[in-house]
């Protein structure tokens, strides 16, 4: 039974009729009913040659969902070659599935999808609609604002391109396969920060590799686990390779194997490198018996192997040499070891057609599991777009494979063509930056249960982040004699506030009051164009100090605000904001609107990536800078 109390906050803005790719069919119109009160609307542009055959009718006001509301949808369409219109329906949609769908989403404005054969229906859904009360009094010299932001609203919610993702693949689905002893737990621990994702440790024939195995800590990965191949088994091996293929010719991208993690031991102490079962998996592999969901070979615990040629080593032989020359040494042999025994045999024997890692989930090696991350998200990508960002979502080691997905789902949708965009015309800024936002901090997942990265508070901090003083036209390398790093920015703000100092203050105004840009309507025009580009590479680039911060404290700790503010104090207090700022100023100054192509979204790209934060570099302040001691009880927005 439906709670009545929903029904009186939940309302329908928009309807969207989708056609696939695939279809010969494009549509001239749709009409809804809603309690016998019809609504029509006619298709937006011109139907391409393979786009999506999509109708969106925005109702002329949002209408609230009651008990006895009666929602139906009718299609007429023809083929794209012309013929005869035809009609089909009506499709009636039931009240219960949109409060359903209401309360599985997130944030103020859901969708309830729907399949009708091939046709697919998307209901907008919100419970209400805000504006600031004094969006009277705004002004912002040189640029013309509405009278009132929502009467350049068209009911139509942009949506997450994450929402879309995750609702059509909402886990990334990786087989584990290796030897009892091999570290399989340990590695899926640390790469997906989890703490319970149990592997079968026991018996050889224990693991069971049908069984999906799920982590309440992580929901966005799901595990299959196989035993290694034992000598002369040729039992597993069939096993393995009847999962893969049957995974493989799964219709839905959600069922399909999205990468499989070959776990295996490096020869330390001598002995075979490749089992006969491993040879032949191995094999199958690279005849393409196993289709193209990507293998990556994983040599763990190499710190075993840094710490036998460690042991090896004998100081005396060396004398003179500093500890620094010496760590050098050591390295050279290890690296040297490792292909004799390891990296060479392997690549001779699978041709450059497995990709491979060595890693270690020790501390000190963990710049190694990013790699490994780094692989897998880069040879996904290439078999399943999609995948690839989910697993992205899912790790917890790389922030640049993060910083990766969030720009290909940016390119997808409301990054692409920002200076013109198709997407953006008619609406607030607010919801331009609210959709954008959005997807952003989808691909980080930070621990947030109490939602801070999607509250007014940040935004409102973010908004006035981008207008911050520091813009400026000249080039500030000709201005400053040593620049502050990103880096130096958060070793900087960590060393004056892990004393016992007061509270991050921030100005009421930036904490709680949203700058006035938001409020003005995109428009093609530099001033739109400036903000938007400044939002999401300072929002990115903030977003990696908190990761930073949140790893190099207490990544297990719930995200607070303090840890937010120290992000983006130590984001401010360096020179990238400034060097940002000139560079964006440099590509508006070259750039003209709906002349030549818009390289906004590749400058986005190139300054975003420029910023990267390498996992080796930031891990070597752990032991230099008191990250610990940043960990406090949390403190409010203001201070």
């Amino acid at each position: 039974m439906v709670n009545d109390l929903t029904f009186s906050q939940l309302q329908i803005t928009d309807i969207t009729v989708e056609l696939p790719v695939s279809s010969s069919k494009s549509i001239q119109s749709i009409d809804i009913a809603i309690d016998d009160e019809n609504v029509s609307g006619q298709v937006r542009g011109q139907a391409l040659a393979g786009a999506s055959r999509t109708l969106i009718v925005a109702l002329d006001r949002p209408r609230a969902v009651s008990v006895s509301l009666q929602l139906t949808v009718h299609l007429r369409y023809r083929n794209i070659l012309g013929g005869k219109w035809r009609s089909d329906g009506p499709f009636s949609i039931g009240i219960e599935e949109l409060v359903d769908a209401f309360s599985r989403g997130i944030g103020d404005k859901k969708e309830w999808h729907g399949k009708f054969g091939k046709l697919t229906v998307i209901v907008g859904l919100t419970t209400h609609t805000t504006y600031p009360a004094n969006r009277a009094s705004l002004s912002i010299d040189s640029v013309s604002l509405g009278n009132d932001p929502s009467d350049h609203e068209d009911g139509i919610r942009l949506t997450p391109t994450t929402e879309s993702i995750l609702r059509d693949c909402p886990q990334f689905r990786i087989l584990v396969m290796g030897k009892t002893g091999v570290g399989k737990s340990s590695l899926i621990n640390k790469t997906f920060g989890v703490d319970d994702a149990i592997v079968a440790h026991n018996e050889v024939g224990f693991a069971n590799i049908d069984q999906e195995i799920y982590s309440e800590e992580n929901p966005h990965f799901v595990l299959h686990d196989s035993k290694g191949f034992e000598q002369g088994d040729d039992t597993n091996v069939k096993i393995v390779d009847n999962f893969i293929n049957e995974r493989k010719n799964m219709p839905h991208i959600k069922d399909k194997l999205h990468a499989v993690w070959l776990c295996l031991d490096i020869p330390i102490a001598g002995g075979r490198l490749l089992e006969t079962g491993i040879e032949e998996f191995l094999k199958h592999k690279i005849e393409g018996k196993l289709g193209n969901v990507p293998v990556i070979a994983v040599f763990t615990k190499y710190d075993l192997l840094v710490a036998r040629e460690n042991r090896l080593l004998k100081r005396a032989d060396h004398p003179g040499k500093s500890d620094g020359e010496i760590k050098t040494l050591i390295e050279q042999n290890v690296d040297a070891k490792l292909q004799e025994i390891c990296i060479e045999p392997f690549e001779r024997f699978v041709k450059k057609g497995v990709p491979h890692i060595t890693v270690s989930t020790e501390v000190g090696f963990e710049d190694r599991l990013s790699r490994l991350i780094q692989i897998t998200y880069e040879h996904v990508r290439d078999y399943l777009a999609d995948a690839s960002v989910v697993s992205a979502i899912a790790q917890r080691t790389s922030p640049r494979v993060k910083i990766q997905a969030s720009i290909e789902v940016g390119r997808r949708k409301y990054w692409e063509r920002l200076a013109t965009s198709v997407n953006f015309p008619g609406k607030p800024l607010r919801q331009c930056i609210d959709v954008i936002h959005t997807d952003i901090i989808a691909t980080w997942r930070f621990n947030d249960p109490q939602g801070y990265l999607s509250s007014d508070q940040f935004k409102a901090m973010m908004s006035n982040v981008v207008v911050a003083p520091g813009d400026q036209s000249n080039d500030p390398s000709k201005n400053l004699v040593a620049g502050v790093s990103l880096v130096a920015g958060i070793a900087g703000i960590v060393s004056v506030l892990s004393g016992p100092v007061a509270p991050i203050v921030i100005p009421v105004a930036a904490a709680l009051v949203m700058a006035r840009w938001v409020y003005v309507v995109y428009q093609e025009t530099t001033f739109v164009l400036r903000h938007l580009m400044t939002y999401i590479i300072d929002l990115t680039l903030i977003l990696q100090n908190i990761f930073w911060l949140q790893e190099l404290g207490d990544p297990d700790r719930p995200l607070s605000r303090r840890t937010i503010k120290m992000g983006v104090h130590a984001y401010e207090g360096s020179t990238t904001k400034r060097t940002l700022s000139f560079k964006i100023n440099q590509h508006l100054d070259g750039l003209s609107f709906h002349v030549g192509p818009d390289t906004t979204l590749n400058t986005i790209e190139a300054l975003i990536q420029s910023n990267i934060i390498e996992s080796k570099e930031m891990l070597g302040h752990r032991g230099t800078f008191p990250f610990s001691n940043i960990v406090r009880d949390d403190e409010t927005w203001e201070g």
